[in-house]
């Protein structure tokens, strides 16, 4: 009966993995959708195509963008964790969706730990200080000045509410004393282009969307927000260098799933971004855009987010943000 029972053990196991094998290969079998939870335009909309193109070069199968901004990007989210788990909707997103917005929208009481399987943390973008051209403003320091003038008089775009932007343009505010009104946007682009047309006056954005308008002369950089400086604009000083200490803000890009996807789908689209990140022309692609190659296991998305939700907790408390 003993030796039976193993066997039978043995090969209900050789089944199994058979069976696990045989799902992975499988997949996708027909395309993949992948929500971006931002309007198009903005740096995590460009880093999620890039991975798009990856996976879609590699697995023979269409991966679609689908951009679903608003709610402080907790839409697009909800979408995906609703959808069945079965790897053929996925999540591309990035810092504030899924560590800032939970924690400032609590009437959705959306727990991404509890209802996201993270795939990969694939980029790192710096956040940088922008102004536009008309304001009289060349320097960090004069923007301070200036903007104590005047408590609200400035205005201050954003992503959304409870984007990162939001909230590292929030964390200046309470550093040096200034106020700026607050103006929302449905995602990266509509913010930029109205910096552009010079109907707002401040913003906070990422390096991977910014950095082309900043070269071609559409509005100002004053300050990058890390402590080392972006490679994509190396002539904008960082905020620790003009003696604003305690910045070490940017944003990252990354894969999760519907919570119960399976653990061989997860582990297949982790392990061809992962071999992506190791080529040469990914690399190229990433620091042209002032991004960052991160990559790694699941686990390492994952503690990064349950780290950050604690983090952003902590910074929203402390400057008494509340979402809108």
């Amino acid at each position: 009966m003993k030796v039976k029972s193993l066997r039978q053990l043995a090969l209900a196991a050789i089944l199994t993995c058979s069976a696990t094998l045989a799902v992975a290969q499988a997949y996708p079998s027909r395309p993949v959708t992948i929500v971006v939870p931002y309007a198009p335009g903005g740096a995590t909309d460009i880093v999620v195509r890039i991975m798009a193109q990856a996976l879609a070069a590699e697995l023979g199968q269409a991966f679609l963008i689908e951009n679903k901004p608003g709610g402080g990007g907790l839409i697009g989210i909800e979408q995906v964790a609703r959808a069945k788990p079965d790897g053929y909707t996925l999540l591309g997103a990035s810092t504030g969706p899924v560590t800032i917005s939970p924690l400032l929208f609590k009437e959705q009481k959306f727990d991404p730990v509890k209802r996201l399987d993270p795939v990969i943390i694939f980029a790192n973008t710096p956040g940088i200080l922008l102004v536009r051209n008309g304001l009289a403003a060349k320097n960090v320091g004069e923007l301070v000045s200036l903007s104590r003038a005047s408590p609200g008089a400035l205005n201050m775009a954003s992503a959304g509410n409870g984007s990162l932007q939001q909230l590292i343009g929030e964390f200046f505010q309470i550093q040096t004393g200034v106020k700026w009104t607050h103006i929302p946007f449905s995602g990266t682009a509509p913010a930029l282009n109205e910096m552009m047309a010079e109907r707002v006056d401040v913003m906070v954005d990422l390096v991977t969307s910014a950095a082309p308008f900043v070269k071609s002369g559409k509005f100002r950089a004053l300050a990058v927000t890390t402590p080392a400086r972006s490679n994509r604009l190396p002539d904008v000083p960082t905020l620790r260098e003009l003696g604003y200490p305690g910045y070490n803000f940017s944003g990252w890009q990354a894969l999760l799933a519907p919570k119960g996807t399976p653990p061989e789908v997860v582990a297949r689209l982790n392990a061809v971004l992962n071999k992506s990140l190791k080529t040469e022309d990914m690399k190229n692609r990433l620091d042209k855009l002032g991004a960052e190659a991160l990559g790694g296991d699941p686990q390492v998305l994952g503690n990064q987010m349950v780290n950050e939700l604690r983090e952003w907790e902590r910074i929203i408390r402390s400057a008494n943000i509340v979402g809108g």
